[in-house]
């Protein structure tokens, strides 16, 4: 549930459709290093700061949620709404509604799995680009893989595309940067924050080799 750090979404006063809907977005031309470029709208570019719901959103992960209605469960996945036009709307929670439970279920590809965090300075700091991947191998074969992305997307960021490009295959260092590339094949820069189209790929390669070379836990 953690919001932005956006700095235009914090100062309380520059144009923000997060803060203020209808204002614009002063990151759109302003400073955005930091923002978005994966799920960005033409009217927010915010990204999503956390590290724990970039690590759930690679894992089978469920939330509960309970309200004087009653309660529901649904995937982790669903949990935070595209940005679209109404970037003020970050979840699906609804009035007087709480989160009591986030359940990760046990998974093979759980058993080879690894966090991997760049950043500006060594500690207490917000990832630039990271990557939590998950995968089942059979020898060198990828059976199952779990990749999502944190630091460049506007909510807690899997990628199927990046997935797909190595299941049933061997896991090498080519096919790791093919998926890493993959995991970005949609997203888009503004100027300042081109240096994630780079970086992220090659953290989802080094992520990727990273939890491959993992022992397997029995």
């Amino acid at each position: 549930m953690q919001r932005t750090r956006c700095a235009y979404f914090r100062d309380g006063v520059s144009p923000c459709n997060k803060r203020a809907p209808g204002t614009g977005c002063a990151a759109l031309t302003g400073v955005n290093r930091e923002h978005a470029v994966l799920g960005a709208s033409d009217a927010c570019v915010a990204v999503y700061p956390g590290d724990w719901g970039t690590a759930l959103a690679a894992l089978d992960t469920e939330i509960e949620l309970v309200s004087p209605e009653g309660r529901r469960t649904l995937p982790f996945e669903q949990l935070h709404r595209p940005y679209g036009d109404r970037p003020d709307r970050e979840t699906v929670l609804r009035p007087g509604e709480i989160v009591t439970a986030i359940t990760v279920r046990a998974t093979p590809a759980g058993r080879r799995s690894t966090f991997l965090k760049v950043r500006d300075r060594a500690s207490y700091a917000f990832a630039v680009a990271s990557a939590a991947v998950a995968l089942e191998m059979a020898g060198d074969t990828v059976v199952d893989a779990r990749i999502a992305v944190g630091g460049v997307a506007t909510r807690p960021w899997r990628s199927r595309e990046a997935e797909a490009e190595l299941t049933g295959r061997p896991l090498t260092g080519a096919a790791a940067r093919r998926a890493g590339r993959a995991a970005f094949a949609g997203a888009r820069a503004l100027g300042g924050n081109a240096v994630k189209l780079r970086l992220g790929p090659r953290v989802v390669a080094e992520a990727l080799m990273i939890a491959s070379r993992k022992e397997r836990h029995r």
